[in-house]
């Protein structure tokens, strides 16, 4: 086993000290692992194995704007002793850094902070009826998920009421004078849409004499009471939302010295507030509250009294804040002792360590110098995808909506089409670059919350994603051989191979845990009979490959049997010469997009699990997409209706063009993928990205690997 070499660079202008960073490393190597950072050992905590990836917890320290090299290797040194702890009492739980203890009641669900002067902390909803409920967490529900020696962990589950999910995290890391909570709001009702007035979590600081925050980048202290208000009303889409400071008195300028020489780059961000607030109390002990992703989940308020310090992830004044049934939504805090204007910017901009060399087999390396245009290219595109709303709102965080502005689908979500979030963690890791990171978990963050049904009248439908509609639903028949199901999702529309591989990289066990679910819901409809090329291959295919990759990272064999059944019924519909046709108005018809989509599951699973029948179909199916898929003008078919005589921009499949010459070695399926130039690109400055655009890189990433291993990938026309 060879080394693993990461770079971690800190990219906000905030030096770090003894940051203890979370990620996945590809490790394969058995037995422990030693964590060097610009040569020396550190302390380091493994948090998981799967997948020969090993999730990983060190502490680094950097200078503002600078990097430092580390190291993963086989076992070596031992670290200095632990310093986070996690111990279980009569009355609830408590977690200490080192630096300072948090205390968690369960019955209602507090969280307390003597060292930093918070004896108390609740989560608290007032529902559509105007009662208010504090969350309440049963002994049941609390899972000790790390327990030192750099991160403490637990997470915990409850209500609100009798209506409302509750779920929360605290997480503390060694040497850090700060706790984190994630906390939850789930829709479990059976009811289709459910209201809620308020959401907010409550810290009782005790006296707060004055307090200080910012707007355009200064600070500002004044005597409470106050909220800062964010709203997204600073322009139609919500990109630029605007903050407001009301109330308050006794205002005075907290800034740096040289904020005025630089004020008018600030105001060129929009209107917004810094997500830190720091409570000045008569006692001298000053505590830091920072929200992540403030100024991008609004509506928000970060509000100030005489006695406590008020985070509304939904203000009352704001209306009523509608969840569809399933839905839900997580927001986190950080809480820190002292006056600690770094607090918030760092808590958005944690260090992240990017890979020396390819992370994943398979994909076109980073290769500015060869293909410079082409890189150009690549980002432009994840440009025009911020362009396109990474900020809409409380709902939409990490989503976009289709650029659809009449007809019956003005407003429908465009979801994670086409697995986004495997083309941005994939960019990421052959780039390093920290903004296709930050992208990829926002969508990672919607897709666990708002597109998964964590609950459903239907049962089918939990684990599932919801497929477009507004509000993220639209509710159509499906047929099963037992007869027909209501249903918001659709197995052309579900995806985990972005969640798996996010999960890897961030060390974040909830992204795999969302995979697994969507995974075990398609394996419910398997037994119904119902995940099969109907109405179209994709239909098949998309949960081919998202079985395939959860039992991948699991190793579990239910996923790789839902996955046979699967392909077994693809076969039996394969036309003979090597067709899939689906049905579109009165007859069925030929799609080379779709016949692609389930190329690549069968691929995945004779990857997995090898059969004859998979092989010869997939090379009958690959043979017709290269003979029968194309137009006159070699443009591959979308679909042969007069209506939909796209040019092809589908980069699935070239994805399936790649496999198709990896399984034969024939370079005709590579020349296939070059024709047409740069036809199969999204055209430069089209408009804002939508997913789908992003999605595309997907396919052409594998796709250009093998162009350019065997001499035939050329670069992009210069823009010029």
């Amino acid at each position: 086993m060879t080394d693993v070499r990461l770079n971690v660079s800190e990219e906000i202008g905030v030096a770090r000290s003894g940051e203890v960073v979370v990620c996945g490393v590809p490790f394969t190597a058995a037995g422990l692992v030693s964590v060097l950072v610009d040569g020396a050992v550190v302390p380091s905590q493994e948090l998981w194995r799967r997948a020969g990836w090993v999730g990983l917890a060190f502490p680094v320290s950097v200078g503002a704007q600078a990097s430092a090299e580390v190291v993963v290797r086989p076992a070596g040194e031992a670290g200095p002793p632990p310093a986070v702890t996690l111990a279980a009492g009569v009355s609830g739980l408590s977690l200490t850094t080192g630096v300072v203890t948090a205390e968690l009641g369960l019955a209602p669900f507090t969280v307390a902070v003597p060292a930093l002067g918070v004896p108390a902390a609740s989560v608290v909803l007032v529902d559509g009826d105007g009662v208010r409920h504090a969350a309440v967490v049963p002994v049941g529900g609390v899972t000790v998920t790390q327990a030192g020696p750099l991160l403490a962990e637990v997470e915990l589950t409850g209500r609100y009421g009798s209506s409302w999910g509750f779920r929360a995290r605290l997480t503390a890391r060694a040497g850090a004078a700060a706790v984190d909570l994630c906390v939850g709001l789930v829709n479990d009702d059976d009811a289709a849409e459910s209201e809620v007035a308020a959401w907010a979590v409550e810290l009782d600081t005790g006296p707060v004499a004055t307090a200080v925050t910012g707007v355009f980048g200064a600070a500002h202290r004044g005597a409470p009471p106050y909220a800062v208000q964010h709203r997204g009303e600073g322009h139609p889409r919500g990109i630029f939302a605007t903050s407001q400071v009301v109330g308050g008195s006794d205002w005075r300028d907290a800034s740096d010295p040289d904020y005025w020489t630089r004020w008018e780059w600030a105001e060129l961000h929009g209107r917004q507030a810094v997500n830190w607030l720091v409570a000045q109390r008569p006692s001298g002990d000053d505590v830091t509250v920072a929200v992540h992703r403030f100024a991008e989940n609004h509506p928000s308020d970060l509000a100030v009294s005489p006695s406590g310090v008020t985070v509304r992830f939904w203000p009352p004044d704001a209306g009523a804040l509608r969840l569809t049934q399933g839905a839900a939504k997580t927001r986190q805090l950080r809480l820190t002792g002292g006056d600690d204007r770094r607090a918030g910017p760092v808590l958005d901009s944690p260090l992240v360590p990017s890979l020396a060399g390819p992370a994943v087999p398979g994909y076109l390396p980073y290769l500015p110098e060869r293909y410079p245009n082409l890189e150009s290219h690549i980002r432009e595109e994840l440009s025009g995808w911020y362009q396109s709303g990474q900020s809409l709102g409380f709902h939409d965080f990490g989503d976009s909506v289709q650029g659809i502005t009449t007809g019956p689908r003005t407003g429908y979500s465009a979801n994670n089409e086409h697995d986004a979030l495997l083309a941005l963690a994939l960019h990421h890791l052959r780039s390093g670059e920290r903004a296709y990171y930050d992208s990829a978990q926002a969508y990672a963050d919607h897709l666990c919350d708002v597109d998964l049904i964590h609950h459903s009248a239907h049962p089918h439908e939990i684990g599932g994603l919801r497929a477009h509609g507004r509000a993220h639903v639209h509710y159509v028949s499906a047929r099963t051989p037992e007869g027909p199901v209501r249903t918001s999702i659709d197995t052309g529309h579900l995806w985990t191979e972005g969640l798996v591989l996010f999960g890897l990289l961030s060390g974040e066990t909830r992204y795999l845990d969302a995979a697994r679910q969507v995974a075990d819901c398609i394996v419910g409809l398997v037994d119904l009979g119902w995940t099969r090329p109907e109405p179209g291959p994709r239909n098949s295919g998309w949960p081919l490959m998202a079985l395939t990759a959860v039992a991948g990272a699991t190793g579990s064999p239910v996923y790789v049997d839902a996955a046979e059944r699967t392909a077994k019924a693809a076969v039996a519909a394969q036309h003979p010469d090597g067709r899939w046709l689906m049905r579109l108005g009165l007859a069925d018809d030929y799609c080379a997009w779709q016949n692609a989509v389930l190329l690549i599951g069968l691929a995945r699973l004779q990857a997995l699990s090898p059969s004859p029948e998979i092989g010869a179909a997939f090379e009958a199916g690959a043979r017709a997409l290269l003979t029968l898929g194309r137009n006159r003008d070699g443009s591959f078919v979308y679909l042969s209706r007069f209506d939909y005589r796209w040019a092809n921009r589908s980069a699935l499949i070239r994805e399936a063009l790649a496999l198709a010459f990896d399984a034969t070695g024939d370079d005709a399926y590579l020349r296939a993928g070059l024709a047409g130039g740069s036809r199969w690109y999204r055209p430069r400055g089209a408009a804002a990205a939508l997913s789908n655009d992003v999605a595309e890189w997907r396919g052409h990433l594998p796709f250009l690997l093998r162009a350019h291993e065997a001499g035939l990938l050329t670069d992009l026309p210069d823009a010029g």
